[in-house]
């Protein structure tokens, strides 16, 4: 197995196998976030991708859950996806659930019918990044895309029948704004339904 610079995933994902299909993550500009730093954006080439999960099928017995990385793998071309999902399925029969980070933008570009095909073809949850319902907070820390947008796009991958988990980060308005902050990301969170929220905790660093 290959890894470029860090590879992040979410808590859960701590026993799965884990498989760059993009590197780094294609925003990359949030205030917030000290994530894919030592790398550029970049998609993988396909038969490399391939290559891992085929020698992940010589080394281990028994796989139930994989993680596509890095931070935006739902950018690829869907029918690369479809690809990638068809030999997870091929090679691992075992495996009940793979997820990918996703981004209001990559979910954007992907049509209904491309999302329902990747549910089909075993794409079952991916994790999206609320970080705050307020429009002023997601501004202040230039996350690229208003509450709306990300609201809308949380409802359109539940709609295709692809569980939805969504993390939001507390703190992150600070002293200012906290009320706005904790009042609308709660509106968001109750206007999307996603199956999981993660509640992270903001940590300044230097």
């Amino acid at each position: 197995m290959r890894y470029y610079g860090s590879v992040y995933r979410p808590p859960s994902e701590a026993r799965s196998l884990i498989v760059q299909v993009t590197y780094g993550c294609s925003h990359n500009t949030c205030a917030f976030c000290s994530m894919y730093k030592e790398k550029r954006f970049s998609v993988r080439p396909l038969e490399e991708v391939l290559e891992d999960f085929r020698v992940a099928r010589e080394v281990y017995h028994h796989i139930e859950k994989v993680f596509l990385a890095d931070g935006d793998a739902l950018v690829r071309k869907a029918e690369e996806l479809y690809v990638i999902l068809d030999t997870v399925r091929e090679l691992f029969p075992e495996c009940r659930q793979v997820t990918s980070y996703a981004s209001p933008a990559s979910i954007r570009i992907r049509t209904e019918e491309e999302l329902r095909t990747l549910r089909e073809k075993g794409l079952t949850m991916v994790y999206m990044g609320l970080e705050s319902g307020s429009g002023e907070v997601l501004s202040l820390m230039r996350k690229g895309h208003p509450a709306a947008e990300i609201v809308e796009m949380g409802r359109k991958v539940r709609n295709c029948g692809i569980a939805l988990s969504v993390t939001a980060i507390t703190g992150l308005g600070g002293p200012e704004l906290l009320e706005r902050h904790a009042l609308d990301t709660a509106r968001a969170f109750n206007a999307m339904n996603p199956e999981y929220i993660g509640m992270l905790t903001l940590m300044v660093e230097p």
